[in-house]
C-alpha cells in the first residue's frame, strides 16, 4: 500500500532532530541535500527506525527509512498492512521550507546553538555548587529547558500529524 498523506508529515517530522534540520536548512542546494542525506543513512548503517509513540498516529507501530538514490524509503508496518514509499530530497526540502518562516529560523538557530554552547561547557570540576548532585540537577534542568525550545521549533517547522499550537 501506498503511503497516506499523515505518513508523510510523519516520516517529515520523525526524520530529523533539531541540529539535522538546521544543518539540513542551511544547506545550499540540491546536491548539497543528496549528499548530506546519503551521509546520514552512510552514518547510520543505511537505514533508520523509530517506534511510534503512544499519542501519534499509527500508536507502537514500527517505521523505517532505508537510503534509495536522490532520496530514502519509508516503510510504516500498520495493523492494516505496510505502507511505503520514495520520498525525495527535494520534496523533503519543499516540505520543510513549507513551515519555515525567519521568526522560525531564527528559534531553530538559537535553540540548537544554545543547546551545543550547553553541551560544550560541561565542565567537571571546579563546580560552583555546594555539592555534585546539585550540579547534576540544574545541569539536567538546564538542558531539559533547552531542549524543550529546540523540539518546539523543529515542530513549528516540521509538524506532527495531531500538532500542538505553534507558541510562534
Amino acid at each position: 500500500m501506498n503511503l497516506t498523506d499523515d505518513d508523510v508529515q510523519m516520516a517529515v517530522h520523525d526524520f530529523f532532530t533539531p541540529a539535522l534540520l538546521l544543518e539540513f536548512i542551511d544547506l545550499p542546494d540540491l546536491v548539497a541535500r543528496i549528499k548530506w542525506g546519503e551521509r546520514q543513512f552512510d552514518e547510520g548503517g543505511g537505514a533508520h527506525s523509530v517506534r511510534r509513540l503512544d499519542d501519534e498516529l499509527n500508536a507502537g507501530c514500527l517505521t523505517h527509512w532505508s537510503a534509495a538514490p536522490g532520496g530514502f524509503r519509508y516503510r510504516i508496518e500498520a495493523p492494516g498492512g505496510t505502507r511505503s514509499g520514495f520520498m525525495a530530497w527535494y520534496e523533503l526540502h519543499r516540505r520543510v521550507n513549507a513551515g519555515l518562516t525567519p521568526v522560525r529560523y531564527g528559534a531553530l538557530r538559537a535553540a540548537v546553538e544554545s543547546v551545543v554552547a550547553h553541551d560544550a561547557a560541561n565542565l567537571t570540576c571546579p563546580i560552583p555548587f555546594r555539592t555534585l548532585e546539585a550540579w547534576g540537577v540544574q545541569w539536567v534542568r538546564r538542558a531539559c529547558e533547552l531542549a524543550r525550545e529546540a523540539a518546539a521549533a523543529l515542530e513549528a517547522i516540521c509538524p506532527p500529524v495531531k500538532a500542538q499550537p505553534a507558541l510562534f
